[in-house]
C-alpha cells in the first residue's frame, strides 16, 4: 500500500474507533455500540446533539464501507477474488416481479431502481433512509400545533406594533426596518424552537410559516379595528415583515 493511500485507508476506522485488523464482528459490535452512544434524540443540549447528529453521519458511512468486506477489501486496496460464476439473480424486496442485482448498502436487502436512493456512500433503500432521517426529525405530534400557534401569537402583536413604531420614524423607518428586520425574524425562530424544545420535524417550518403569516395578517386587522391605523399599507411594515419572514423560516428548517 502506498503512503498517499495509508491515511486514507485509516479514516473510517478513526471513525469507528477501531484497529485496521478488527473482524466484522468486531466491528459490527462497535457500530452498534456507537449508534447507542451518539443517538442525537438522547441528547439534550442543542450543541451536543448538533455533535452527535454529525458524528453519527461519520459512523454511519464507516459502516457502510466496513461492515460489508468486499467494499472493505476495495478501500483497504486488497485484491478480490471474483468467483466465475454469473451473478445471482434477485428479486426486489418491494417489487417481487422485478430482477435486481442490487441491494441496499446497509440492510442488504434486495432493491431495484425504483425503490433505491442514491447517496454519497452507495445505494440504500427507502425504508433505511427513513430511518435515518428519524434521528434527526424528531418532533412530537403536537410540536407543529405548538410552532403554528406560537408564530401566529408573536406576529400577531409583533407586527403590528412594529409598523405603528417605524412608521413614525419616516425615510429613516425605512432603514431601521432594513437593519433590524432580520435579527427580529432570527429572535421569533429562537422563541418558536424553544416552545418545542428544540425538536425538529418535516412540517414544523411550514407549520411555523403559516403561524406567522397569519398573525401578521389577523394582528394588522384587529390593530386597524382598535387604532384606525392598517400597518400593512405601510411600506415599513411590508419590509420589516418580509425580511424577518425571510429570516425566521430557513432557521426552522
Amino acid at each position: 500500500m502506498s503512503e498517499q493511500a495509508a491515511p486514507k485507508s485509516k479514516e473510517h476506522y478513526r471513525a469507528l474507533d477501531i484497529a485496521e485488523d478488527a473482524s466484522q464482528e468486531e466491528i459490527a459490535h462497535q457500530y452498534e455500540r456507537l449508534k447507542k452512544l451518539y443517538q442525537p434524540e438522547n441528547i439534550g443540549d442543542a450543541d451536543a446533539r448538533a455533535y452527535a447528529a454529525q458524528k453519527m453521519g461519520q459512523i454511519e458511512e464507516a459502516y457502510a464501507i466496513l461492515g460489508d468486506p468486499a467494499r472493505r477489501a476495495i478501500y483497504d486496496g486488497k485484491p478480490l477474488i471474483v468467483a466465475p460464476d454469473d451473478p445471482e439473480v434477485l428479486y426486489c424486496a418491494n417489487h417481487p416481479d422485478t430482477e435486481t442485482l442490487l441491494r441496499c448498502n446497509k440492510c442488504g436487502k434486495p432493491i431495484c431502481m425504483k425503490c433505491a436512493v442514491q447517496t454519497p456512500v452507495g445505494y440504500r433503500c427507502k425504508e433505511c433512509i427513513q430511518q435515518q432521517q428519524n434521528v434527526y426529525f424528531n418532533a412530537l405530534g403536537s410540536d407543529n400545533f405548538i410552532a403554528l400557534a406560537v408564530g401566529f401569537v408573536v406576529s400577531a402583536i409583533g407586527a403590528p406594533l412594529a409598523g405603528m413604531l417605524l412608521g413614525g420614524f419616516g425615510f429613516f423607518g425605512l432603514i431601521i426596518a432594513f437593519i433590524a428586520g432580520s435579527g427580529a425574524g432570527s429572535l421569533l425562530a429562537q422563541i418558536i424552537r424553544r416552545s418545542v424544545g428544540r425538536r425538529r420535524g418535516r412540517q414544523l417550518p411550514l407549520f411555523a410559516l403559516l403561524g406567522i403569516i397569519g398573525g401578521v395578517l389577523i394582528g394588522s386587522v384587529v390593530f386597524l379595528f382598535i387604532t384606525g391605523y392598517f400597518p400593512l399599507f405601510n411600506i415599513t411594515t411590508l419590509l420589516f415583515t418580509g425580511l424577518a419572514i425571510a429570516a425566521a423560516y430557513p432557521q426552522l428548517r
